[in-house]
């Protein structure tokens, strides 16, 4: 058996048990001792909250947090923490009212943004689950978590060629610093199904609305073979651009229209390219024929004006958020 002084020893040696504790301790004062709560003070509830979120007691951080509330009415960074406490505990009704409280007091913080979309989704509210996971990427772009969530609440509203573009955007990011892609896995499962509906899936849709990532839009483009790639919205660029061995893999029909020709990188850098016809690319779900692209070893996939002139752009502003939408003329 532990005797008294190995366990206080083990105490100071076992930070995670010291947590559990030191929890377990101030959930006793909340939950034994109703009538003489306000006896400790405030500081003591909010401290056990926090340790108990720590160790992912969660009906511990709600006791607590709910007695803190009551002596601190006003505090809104506690009332967004006992919201994502009843997100965490799987209680999406309750963290969306804490959430709203929050939010109305002017609490703005990417975690609170983050529980409340995901509980607007649990609860079928999904257009607003879409707005709330795009404020949350707004503030911070890295969290694959609410991404992916945001674009399965896209799919549900058959907005896939949006979904797509979220997607796509992130992995290209990614592959630009080296590394590989996080989305493979949703994206083929999404691509998948648009195979499976067919035309049905793009006949229907008009326009094609394109969020924000960092400084850019990027558009879902599909050539030939390939899988559908983000291609970079980029106004200042005349033609369409592409790798070599993008097209090469597409094994899409060209033609090439100027074997060699220079060209000025948005750096400043000459490159020589040739420039082709590409008898059709998809945007989204619109089809474009006879497009004039200028394939270069290392040219990045852009849609320049060469494409662009074929959609009426309009920008937008969504509390935050920033879109552009593509209509094809």
């Amino acid at each position: 058996m532990l005797q008294l002084p190995q366990f206080l020893g083990l105490l100071k040696t076992n930070k995670l048990m010291r947590n559990q504790i030191s929890a377990l301790l101030v959930t006793c004062i909340a939950i034994s001792l109703p009538a003489f709560a306000e006896t400790y003070p405030p500081s003591a509830y909010k401290d056990g909250a926090v340790k108990c979120m720590q160790v992912r007691s969660y009906d511990c951080a709600e006791k607590n947090w709910n007695q803190y509330i009551k002596m601190r009415p006003t505090d809104a960074k506690a009332i967004a923490s006992l919201a994502i406490t009843y997100h965490w505990a799987d209680k999406p009704e309750a963290s969306i009212v804490q959430a709203e409280k929050a939010i109305s007091m002017g609490e703005g913080a990417y975690d609170l943004f983050a529980a409340y979309s995901e509980s607007l989704g649990k609860t079928g509210r999904i257009e607003e689950a879409i707005g709330w996971g795009y404020k949350t990427l707004a503030i911070i772009p890295s969290l694959v978590n609410v991404r992916g969530d945001v674009a399965k609440y896209l799919v549900m509203r058959k907005r896939e060629f949006e979904a797509l573009a979220l997607l796509a955007s992130f992995d290209s990011s990614l592959e630009a610093q080296g590394h590989g892609h996080y989305f493979d896995g949703q994206r083929i499962a999404i691509e998948s199904s648009l195979e499976r509906q067919g035309q049905t899936a793009t006949t229907t849709v008009k326009s094609m609305r394109l969020p924000k990532t960092k400084e850019h839009f990027y558009a879902p483009v599909k050539l030939g073979n390939n899988k559908i790639e983000a291609f970079m919205v980029d106004t200042g660029a005349t033609k369409t651009t592409l790798s070599d061995d993008m097209l090469n893999d597409s094994k899409v029909s060209y033609k090439v229209v100027k074997p060699l020709v220079n060209m000025q990188t948005a750096d400043g850098r000459i490159i020589q390219a040739r420039v082709v016809t590409i008898d059709n690319m998809k945007v989204g779900p619109f089809e474009l024929r006879k497009v004039t692209a200028a394939v270069c070893k290392t040219c990045q996939p852009l849609l320049g004006q060469g494409s662009l002139s074929q959609f009426n752009m309009a920008s937008s502003k969504t509390q935050g958020v920033e879109f552009l939408t593509l209509e094809l003329r």
